[in-house]
């Protein structure tokens, strides 16, 4: 099964002064937000598979990839059910 939620980097979103790319968020591969870094992080939110939005905080890209991938395990448990 493909992955309900993926992040790609999106240099072309970035302001002329940001260092960090942003992350465009793609849900079913539909683009539905975008995370930017902010002075210690990221920040943005996430699709959930209930339909809300979840928001983790300010934290690294890391972190947000893990988020990502238990959050693409509950879709798959989802969809199976």
């Amino acid at each position: 099964m493909k992955k309900a939620i993926e992040l790609r980097e999106n240099r072309a979103a970035m302001a002329m002064c940001e260092t960090q790319p942003r992350y465009d968020v793609f849900l079913h591969g539909a683009r539905v937000c975008q995370l930017y870094f902010n002075i210690h992080g990221y920040r943005g939110t996430l699709p959930t598979p209930s339909g809300g939005r979840l928001d983790i905080g300010e934290k690294s890209i890391h972190a947000y990839r893990g988020q990502v991938a238990i959050l693409n395990r509950e879709f798959m448990e989802v969809a199976k059910s």
